[in-house]
C-alpha cells in the first residue's frame, strides 16, 4: 500500500512529528510512501529522510502549486494524488500531518482489511446534533484508504481539479473534498475501527490506563459531543486522526510510556517524582582534610605505577 504523506508549509512541523510518529512504530516493509506537497513547501528534505527509516521506497509527487489555503490546498493534493495512484495501479492511504499511528505494523493491519473487501475504508462519522443545534454531516472522514481505482467510481471526485479551479477564480471558498464528495464515497466505502478521527483534538493524556483528549475550540467540543462523546482513544485503533496540537504524535514517539504526569479529574496538581531519600540510619562520613590529600596521593602513585608497566609492555 502506498502512504501518500501530503502537508503543506502551515502545518509542516506537525508534519515531521508525524513522520517521527511513524518512524518509532517500526518498519513498513511491505509498503512505500509517498511525499505529496508543492516545491516551496518547508522541510521536504527532512520529512523525507525521517520516512525513509521505516519505508523502503520513498518517493515525491509535486502537487500543482497556486492552491492556498483550506480547503483549496487538500482538495488539490487529493485530486492530484488519486489521479497519480491511478496511473500506477496503488490502493493508497492518504495521510495527513494530523494523524498518528498507534501500533506496530499498522499499516500491514490496514492493508489486510482493506484487502478482505476492497472499498474507501475509514472512519466513518454517523452524523447528528450537536446541542448548539449544529449539524454534523454522515461521510467518511477524508484521511482514509482509496482503490486505486476510485475515480471509476466517484464522478464528483475525477472532477475535483475543475471544481477547484472555478472555486478559486471566483474567490469563494468550496467545500472540502471529503464533504462535496461523501455520498458517492459513502456508497463504495465503509467503517473501520482501525481508524478513529478525532476532529480538532488537543492534550492528549493518559489517565488511569486510558488516553484522554479535549476539543481545541468550541466548535471542536461541539462536532466530539456527536462523534466520540467520551473523549478517549479507542484501543482497537491502529491509527488516530485529528490531533492538532502534537500531543498524541508525542506520546507515539515515546511509544506509550506512561512517563507524563497523570491528571485526574478535578485534580490540578501534578505530581512530580522527587529525587530517592538516603537510607534511614546510614550516616554520612565526615573526611578530613589530611586523608582526602592521603588518598588523592594513593590514587596518583597507582595511576603511575600503571602507566609505567604500560609502557614497559609496548617497548
Amino acid at each position: 500500500m502506498n502512504l501518500v504523506f501530503a502537508y503543506h508549509n502551515g502545518d509542516a512541523q506537525l508534519a515531521l512529528k508525524s513522520a517521527q510518529a511513524i518512524t518509532a512504530m517500526g518498519i513498513n516493509m511491505r509498503h512505500k510512501a509517498t511525499v505529496c506537497c508543492s516545491n516551496d513547501t518547508l522541510l521536504i528534505d527532512e520529512i523525507t529522510l525521517e520516512l525513509q527509516k521505516s519505508f523502503p521506497t520513498v518517493e515525491r509527487l509535486i502537487a500543482q502549486d497556486g492552491f492556498n489555503g483550506w480547503p483549496l490546498g487538500p482538495n488539490q493534493m487529493f485530486s492530484d494524488a488519486s489521479a497519480h495512484c491511478y496511473a500506477i495501479e496503488e490502493p493508497w492511504y492518504f495521510w495527513e500531518p494530523d494523524c498518528v499511528p498507534m501500533v506496530e505494523r499498522w499499516m500491514d493491519k490496514l492493508e489486510d482489511d482493506f484487502n478482505s473487501k476492497p472499498a474507501i475504508v475509514g472512519c466513518m462519522y454517523e452524523g447528528g446534533v450537536a446541542p448548539s443545534g449544529k449539524n454534523v454531516y454522515k461521510a467518511i472522514v477524508g484521511s482514509a484508504i482509496y482503490p486505486h481505482n476510485v475515480l471509476d467510481y466517484c464522478d464528483l471526485a475525477k472532477n475535483l481539479n475543475n471544481y477547484n479551479l472555478a472555486y478559486r477564480n471566483a474567490g469563494v471558498i468550496p467545500e472540502p473534498w471529503d464533504i462535496y464528495c461523501r455520498w458517492e464515497f459513502m456508497a463504495i466505502g465503509r467503517n473501520t475501527p482501525l481508524i478513529r478521527a478525532y476532529w480538532q483534538s488537543v492534550n492528549y493524556q493518559w489517565q488511569g490506563n486510558d488516553v484522554r483528549f479535549y476539543a481545541q475550540s468550541p466548535e471542536a467540543h461541539e462536532i466530539q459531543e456527536v462523534t466520540c462523546p467520551a473523549r478517549i482513544v479507542d484501543k482497537d485503533a491502529a491509527v488516530i486522526h485529528g490531533c492538532k496540537d502534537g500531543s498524541l504524535h508525542q506520546m507515539a514517539i515515546n511509544r506509550f510510556e506512561m512517563t507524563q504526569p497523570i491528571l485526574k479529574e478535578k485534580d490540578t496538581t501534578i505530581s512530580i517524582k522527587t529525587p530517592l531519600k538516603q537510607t534511614e540510619g546510614k550516616k554520612k562520613r565526615n573526611i578530613s582534610d589530611e586523608e582526602r590529600k592521603r588518598r588523592s596521593e594513593a590514587m596518583k602513585a597507582m595511576l603511575a605505577k600503571r602507566r609505567q608497566s604500560l609502557i614497559e609492555r609496548s617497548a
